[in-house]
């Protein structure tokens, strides 16, 4: 009875979803976006699905406010398309600052491809019953939280054709067969990959079907003979030789649901749907449910650094569009180093603006800021552009940056006498230009150096037989932030090829990212790693010598290091501890190969908890911070078990010699007496 409950409640969950689905803004790509100041207005291009039914979806807006706003002056407007749509009062209290919209959407507010709805948010306050006398309160603001959403309800038709791309993206699931090889491992990287550039938050899934009665549901990789059967009778007809990328429905006794699958008609044909995975161009230019591909080779070509590397703010992530309103209207752009090996030695923003013009008691200034840090100023009074190149500060970059341009505007002390109208701004992103100039030297190999070092030469990844079943998240977070640099080649994808370390044997010409087994010969190979994990180890702060505290104990933990060998740049990661094949601990490691955010050198890294827990530290090329338990001779070993027993017997023995020959002279000097 329990079970049939359970069914029943299972069922009707699976309905609901069927009919609405939610659709955050974080899992957009949105992070929580404040107004403040009397007015100013936020921008957004919410994503739309081909088969959401928009005419019955719902926008929900959800919105904390300042708890000391004038509810009778404080509102907020939605524009959708740029038509104003829905308009409500701001009304908190001290213990309840939540504000929630609900407006209704159409497809008369879908962009022209279909594929987005325009949205803005506006908000007008006051605290007092004028607004002229809030100019400067910073009590007054708004907050768009990223909770906010599209209740979205499906359709069983579709607005618009898909591409392959986003197909996959769609999904958050990656499965790959139990007996994995490194076939399969490349394809379910490459897919996990694919599904984080649509949306760097969101979290991928990933999983082994073993068994033909298995019916997966995401994106399915593997070779014919290996599918599930459900899955191998849906699939299309695909000849020898021929690779296949295909949405398919499959029906696993309960439920019909679509998946889609990576294969091929023999290993031929497989590689071939893998080689298409890393062609961008290729994948966001098939419109269609099933791309039959019976040609498609892999690149090798390398990404050598460029300087200086000039990239527009449009780059960036930065949209067009106008700032409007009072106080401070800030735009934000984000930006890495990950194409260089070390900081550059210039960085400059040439940056192109345009306002409305100031009146005679009206103030204004242009700041920008570099990692939150005041970088530039200048005044807007008596004229109405601004075009100027601006030198950053190299010594404020991190590994990943922050720019914010910022207009402050504040009206003329007679404001609520002669009245004002809101300044206005605009910032061209195509004109305005980040270029980098140069590197700093590099004569030491940290954690900074990934993955720039590993974009200008050929690299491999390295892989223990055992773990192929295991990392397919670890390579996908690889091949993921390989292929984030700050100008990406959106026509295809950095793909090292994978090899087992067994078959590792012509490898001296490669960087080589090495994922493997602590008990693994491969290791051995390389003189100058900076752990040798094979061995047991501590790993220990010397104060004068001595250990003022040391680690041993690597439970769950995984253990990464870079280092230099025989002219290559080499990346090893392990799992330490009982289970050296534990794929969170490889993950762990992975997920902070670009958390080093400055020079500090680091060249290794412990990590566990999905990479929530990391420790970074500097082991020295005399490896003096790791002692080796097993590293001594038998007679070290010995003196080190039992030196105070054998010193003690030596004082002992010293001690009775003394009384012995004290005794003897005594005797003789009293036999001559």
């Amino acid at each position: 009875m329990k079970s049939k409950f359970l069914l029943t409640v299972a069922l009707m969950f699976s309905a609901i979803q069927l009919f609405a689905q939610e659709r955050t803004f974080k899992s957009m790509g949105y992070d929580d976006a404040s107004i403040t100041g009397i007015s100013g207005s936020l921008s957004y291009f919410l994503k739309v699905k081909p088969d959401d039914n928009i005419d019955q979806s719902t926008l929900v807006l959800n919105i904390r406010a300042s708890q000391v706003l004038n509810a009778n002056n404080s509102f907020v407007v939605v524009y959708l398309k740029d038509e104003p749509v829905f308009t409500q009062r701001v009304v908190t209290s001290a213990l309840d600052t939540l504000l929630t919209v609900r407006v209704p959407l159409s497809s008369k507010y879908l962009q022209p491809d279909g594929r987005f709805i325009k949205l803005r948010v506006l908000a007008k306050m006051s605290i007092s019953d004028e607004y002229c006398k809030d100019i400067d309160n910073p009590a007054c603001w708004v907050s768009v939280r990223n909770s906010s959403h599209i209740n979205s309800s499906l359709q069983e038709g579709f607005s618009y054709q898909r591409s392959i791309k986003e197909m996959i993206q769609e999904f958050n699931s990656v499965y790959t067969p139990a007996t994995a090889d490194v076939d399969d491992l490349m394809a379910g990287g490459l897919i996990y990959t694919i599904v984080r550039q649509g949306a760097a938050s969101k979290q991928v899934y990933t999983a082994t079907y073993s068994s033909q009665e298995e019916t997966p549901a995401g994106v399915v990789c593997g070779v014919a003979d290996k599918l599930p059967y459900a899955i191998k009778q849906s699939l299309p007809a695909v000849s020898g030789g021929q690779g296949l990328i295909a949405l398919v429905p499959v029906n696993d006794g309960i439920s019909n649901r679509f998946v889609l699958v990576v294969t091929g008609g023999d290993n031929a044909g497989y590689k071939k749907a893998i080689n298409t995975l890393a062609n961008n161009k290729r994948l966001s230019s098939a419109f269609t449910d099933k791309l039959l591909i019976s040609d498609a080779t892999l690149s090798s070509e390398v990404f050598a650094g460029v300087s200086p590397l000039v990239t527009s703010l449009s780059d960036l992530g930065g949209e067009e569009g106008f700032l409007e309103g009072i106080g401070a209207l800030r735009r934000k752009f984000n930006f890495s180093l990950a194409d260089f090996n070390a900081m550059p030695t210039k960085l400059s923003l040439h940056l192109e603006s345009y306002y409305s013009a100031l009146k005679t008691d009206d103030r204004g200034f242009l700041n920008i800021y570099l990692n939150q840090n005041l970088v530039y100023n200048a005044s807007l009074s008596d004229k109405s552009s601004f075009i100027n190149d601006i030198d950053l500060m190299p010594h404020l970059l991190t590994k990943f940056n922050t720019l914010e341009i910022e207009f402050r505007f504040h009206p003329g002390s007679n404001i609520c006498k002669d009245g004002f109208s809101n300044f206005f701004a605009s910032i061209n992103t195509k004109t305005s230009t980040l270029t980098y100039f140069g590197e700093k030297d590099n004569k030491f190999y940290s954690f900074f150096n990934f993955p720039a070092e590993f974009r200008k030469k050929q690299t491999k990844i390295v892989v223990s037989p055992a773990l192929l079943d295991k990392v397919v998240a670890s390579i996908g977070e690889i091949y993921y932030q390989l292929n984030s640099p700050q100008k990406s080649n959106f026509s295809r994808l950095v793909v090292p090829p994978i090899v087992t370390s067994t078959s590792a044997t012509n490898v001296g010409d490669y960087n080589l990212i090495a994922l493997i087994d602590r008990q693994d010969p491969f290791a051995k190979r390389f003189d100058n790693m900076p752990v040798k994990f094979d061995k047991d180890f501590q790993i220990y702060k010397g104060l004068q010598g001595s250990a003022s505290y040391s680690v041993n104990d690597f439970s769950g933990s995984g253990l990464g290091q870079i280092f230099s060998d025989k002219g290559s740049t080499i990346l090893m990661v392990t799992a330490l501890g009982a289970d050296s094949s534990a794929s969170n601990a490889y993950l762990s490691v992975v997920k902070n190969f670009s958390t080093q955010l400055t020079e500090i050198e680091s060249n290794v890294c412990i990590a566990n908890s999905n990479g929530l827990s990391n420790y970074f530290f500097k082991a020295p090329d005399d490896n003096s911070i790791v002692s080796y338990s097993n590293n001594t001779s038998a007679f070290e070993q010995f003196w080190s078990a039992y030196k105070y027993w054998v010193l003690g017997l030596i004082l002992v023995a010293l001690l009775l010699g003394y009384i012995m020959i004290r005794r003897r002279v005594k005797s003789a000097t009293d036999s001559v007496v």
